[in-house]
């Protein structure tokens, strides 16, 4: 038989004082993620042999020697990092004189305004919580929420427009994509690791915007029945 057909049997070849690892050991050792593994392997980065059952294994060697040469310390996600990029933001010249240009934002006096900023930051260290950790979500995005529909409350106090009443909340939350899209950019993570937190906080932002809306437009039922 030869080599390249005995790498893909049903068995794995030469036994001896070989230990085999099954692929989810194999990508503790290199610390990437399952997926990754398998890639290298059809690619023969690292000799993949199956079992009888159709399941990965890996001499230990031959990991220990791809670890050698490509294997990088797993990053932890920054909370830090992620929370002054995304409060950057808030204080970046464009993002403000933008603002206050937008025809509401005259429709807000001081102690508004104030309040438009507690929640702004709170929403960060909310969505920063959510993408950084797997524990608590549920309650995490709960409390956002309810942030969010503080701002649909207000909108439908002050008689706006479902289209001003969208873009109040999208100028709140655009910081902190942007803040996500920067910590990014820094390359500190793996690219997969990347999309998981780019897609966690699309789906914050997304949760919260429909709490925002639906709020806004029972608010207004409300007010419209009323009068």
């Amino acid at each position: 038989m030869r080599g390249d057909e005995r790498a893909h049997s049903n068995e794995p070849v030469g036994h001896g004082e070989r230990r085999w690892l099954t692929i989810r050991d194999a990508c503790a050792l290199l610390g990437v993620d399952q997926s990754t593994l398998r890639r290298w392997s059809d690619a023969g980065k690292v000799p993949v042999f199956l079992t009888p059952g159709g399941h990965r294994r890996y001499a230990e060697e031959d990991v220990l020697a791809l670890a050698k040469g490509t294997a990088r310390p797993r990053r932890r996600i920054s909370k830090q990092a992620l929370t002054e990029a995304s409060l950057s933001q808030y204080e970046h010249d464009h993002y403000v004189t933008d603002v206050r240009q937008r025809p509401w934002y005259g429709e807000f006096d001081a102690e508004g305004l104030a309040e438009h900023r507690r929640r702004g930051l709170a929403m960060v260290d909310l969505a920063v919580r959510y993408v950084s950790g797997r524990t608590d979500r549920a309650e995490i995005l709960a409390e956002a929420c309810e942030i969010a529909r503080e701002y649909g409350r207000d909108s439908a106090r002050h008689g706006f427009g479902i289209s001003d009443a969208v873009e109040i909340y999208l100028r709140a939350r655009t910081p902190i994509i942007q803040g996500v899209i920067q910590f990014l950019d820094q390359g500190a993570i793996s690219s997969s690791r990347a999309g998981r937190i780019f897609t966690d906080v699309v789906e914050f932002m997304d949760r919260t915007m429909s709490a925002m809306m639906q709020q806004y437009e029972h608010d207004l039922h409300a007010i419209h029945h009323d009068a």
